[in-house]
């Protein structure tokens, strides 16, 4: 039996440690994400930073800051966990021990970039920086960077000519380094821009790097131990479909016509327009008398597709065309696939 469909046992004492950012974006966004999925966090008060998953048993939720987060999975403290991409690329972009679960997971989007005090208006481009570089390089001193990433910085500027620079180390307000004077330009992460403009400053060239929140695991954890393994393959599997179905949508509609078949081939006429697979077709109990119903030589159907958000207004049309009447439509919650994408991908990192 292969390890994807074989069941596990969970012992009463095994627990998934799955950690999400403890403020700001990065939790709104886990919240409003596992909230959508049925699962709920539950602890006792707004300061506690440990708290259960309802809807998941056996997982334990840890709030923890985004860059702790990527490090206790990398070292296997936390078995999985919601971070920021950037924060990966940053600090474990190359470390076997942490895997990319879910790369994308919809929300906390930002970007890296450079940005200038706003009275500079000679420099608006990345050539403007590598040019500046070199002139402050004339004078004796490089070009001050002030940045959180380091990494990031230092590759980006490499690749794009920028040679002469040296990255000071920011841990407090970066946008603030200008203005103190221990900075000649930062590099920081926005999400609007709103605090880079507060501080006078200006975005210079495009972004070093875009991020959004994502889902890391440990490999060390996940190989070793078969029953958190499993219960890392339910929330995969929750989050995937979650996300697979917001795709999507369900089209209900009545449709008048002498039998299933002669239905079903009006609706299959434009196969693009008609379903996942194609439409369920079923008979409508009518409401009437049946001396009325008998008045008619054709009987009522219902007409059920699932359809991708770009095909749902042509088909609605086309259905429309074709005589259907009383059109319904619902957002698709979940849509699970004969086997779980995103868990195939880990069991084949874990090997």
């Amino acid at each position: 039996m292969s390890s994807n469909s074989r069941p596990v046992l969970l012992m009463p004492n095994t627990m998934l440690r799955f950690a999400i950012p403890s403020k700001g974006s990065g939790y709104d966004g886990s919240v409003s994400l596992l909230e959508s999925c049925g699962l709920r966090i539950s602890r006792a008060n707004p300061r506690q930073y440990i708290a259960t998953l309802r809807g998941l048993p056996n997982t334990e939720v840890l709030l923890h800051r985004p860059s702790d987060i990527v490090e206790k999975v990398a070292e296997g403290t936390i078995d999985v966990g919601i971070t920021g991409m950037d924060l990966v690329r940053e600090r474990r972009d190359d470390d076997e021990d942490l895997l990319i679960l879910y790369e994308d997971l919809g929300f906390w989007r930002v970007e890296l970039v450079f940005a200038v005090p706003q009275a500079w208006i000679d420099v608006s481009s990345l050539q403007d920086l590598a040019d500046l570089a070199v002139e402050l390089q004339g004078q004796g001193r490089p070009l001050r960077i002030a940045t959180k990433f380091p990494n990031a910085v230092r590759r980006f500027c490499y690749m794009h000519g920028i040679n002469a620079f040296r990255l000071v180390p920011s841990e407090g307000a970066t946008e603030a380094a200008p203005s103190l004077g221990y900075a000649d330009i930062i590099a920081d992460i926005t999400e609007t821009g709103t605090a880079l403009r507060d501080n006078q400053l200006k975005i210079v060239g495009g972004p070093i790097l875009r991020s959004q929140a994502c889902l890391v695991g440990s490999r060390r954890t996940l190989r070793n131990d078969p029953a958190r393994l499993a219960l890392a393959r339910q929330l995969l599997e929750l989050l995937e479909a979650r996300r697979r179905g917001r795709l999507f949508h369900t089209v209900t509609a009545n449709m008048c016509g002498t039998s299933v078949e002669a239905v079903g081939r009006l609706v299959t006429a434009r196969p693009e327009l008609a379903g996942l697979q194609g439409p369920t077709i079923s008979p409508v109990w009518s409401k009437h008398t049946a001396s009325e119903a008998a008045t008619t030589t054709e009987n009522w159907y219902a007409v059920n597709m699932v359809l991708p958000q770009e095909e749902l207004l042509p088909a609605l049309d086309y259905l429309r065309s074709i005589g259907a009447v009383s059109l319904t439509v619902l957002p698709v919650q979940y849509v699970f696939q004969a086997q779980s994408e995103a868990y195939m991908q880990l069991l084949a990192k874990l090997e």
